[in-house]
């Protein structure tokens, strides 16, 4: 195993090892002792996902990719249906699981797919905006439909950034960013608990019942100060609602410390730079971006909760990777992880780079498909 898997998964380790620590916290003065039990069970499942894909021949991945693609949307279809449960004015379970996370396994896959079998004519509008906004589009619209917002933006940067990777134009991408802009904040402005948060994101001291959960969440940072409260001391997660999915890295916080808290977002940077350097590292249009569409995923997720946490996003539900309690999110979390790892394998190292060929397939003169 080379060191970039060794690093990589040395973060990943740690954040669910914080991840169980927490939740057993959470548990000490109430009778949700099925919380950690559930989420480990969950981390061995993910651990199970992880080894095969990771040892699987990539190969059987690429010709995987539209049986997984086809699935997931049917699922989300599924979901939709009187089969799926709806909680919390949402309706995103189907048989216990979140399809919308298998989503984000789908989605890098058939993107990276498109966008390498086509990756001579990115630089189209037709190919590289159109085609691109054709393969995402229908996950997209099933995932908004739950509604699930947060997830829907979130795939859609991660098409966004793979689309540059693969050579798409800058203008092609911002006009495709726009219209997706455009689309949310309409959806958005028709739904009254969204425009309540951007109102409370926009002016909280005008919308305090609005904004209460994000004040409660800053003041556990300020509460916790450098060294923290102590392990199961602090008192936010029993005062805010879904404290332990998307509000659990305030809780870290608290009850951790200043350094605990950098120590996560250290530990996202290793994970970012890792899929980075493997995304530079491989050799065949495919890796590249499917590496560089799990690293946009993991890393833009990490990013997308910690600024709704601490006031930088308009507060919206999206799970903390490896950490948030969840067990669809843990086992798809280690899945890409897998991936991750599984495409490290292939990569060149630096000192073979040269002697094998140009490390970046995308630097072709040709102008059309070899096949």
């Amino acid at each position: 195993m080379n060191r970039i898997s060794t690093l990589l998964l040395l973060a990943v380790g740690s954040l669910l090892v914080l991840s169980l620590t927490m939740l057993a916290s959470a548990t000490m003065l109430r009778d949700n002792s099925s919380w950690v039990i559930r989420q480990a069970v969950a981390c061995g499942v993910g651990f199970l996902a992880f080894s095969v894909v990771a040892l699987v021949d990539l190969k059987w991945v690429h010709r995987a990719t539209w049986y997984c693609y086809g699935a997931t949307a049917l699922m989300l279809l599924l979901t939709l249906s009187p089969l799926g449960s709806r909680r919390l004015g949402a309706q995103r379970w189907l048989l216990g699981t979140q399809p919308s996370e298998f989503a984000k396994v789908a989605l890098v896959l058939a993107l990276a797919w498109f966008a390498a079998r086509y990756r001579h004519r990115m630089n189209t509008f037709v190919t590289g905006a159109l085609g691109m906004g054709a393969v995402a589009g229908p996950l997209l619209a099933l995932i908004l439909l739950e509604p699930d917002k947060g997830t829907t933006v979130l795939l859609g940067g991660v098409m966004l950034g793979v689309m540059l990777v693969a050579g798409s134009r800058w203008s092609h991408t911002t006009l495709l960013a726009l219209l997706g802009a455009a689309g949310m904040a309409l959806t958005i402005f028709k739904s009254g608990y969204a425009m309540d948060r951007i109102n409370a994101f926009v002016k909280p001291e005008a919308n305090r019942d609005s904004a209460a959960q994000l004040n409660q969440s800053l003041y556990a940072f300020s509460e916790g100060g450098l060294e923290g409260k102590g392990l199961g001391r602090g008192s936010l997660k029993f005062k805010v609602p879904e404290q332990h999915t998307d509000f659990i890295f305030p809780v870290i916080g608290e009850e951790l410390g200043l350094m605990a808290t950098l120590g996560v977002v250290g530990a996202f940077v290793v994970i970012l730079l890792c899929g980075a350097a493997i995304a530079h590292r491989s050799e065949d249009p495919f890796h590249v971006l499917l590496a560089a569409g799990i690293t946009f995923v993991i890393a833009g997720q990490a990013c997308f909760n910690m600024g709704v946490v601490t006031g930088l996003l308009p507060n919206k539900g999206i799970a903390l990777p490896f950490i948030s309690r969840g067990g669809t999110g843990v086992v798809v979390m280690m899945t890409l992880v897998g991936l991750l790892v599984n495409l490290s394998r292939h990569a060149v190292v630096p000192e073979t780079a040269g002697r094998r060929g140009k490390a970046n397939p995308f630097e072709d003169a040709d102008t059309d498909l070899s096949q």
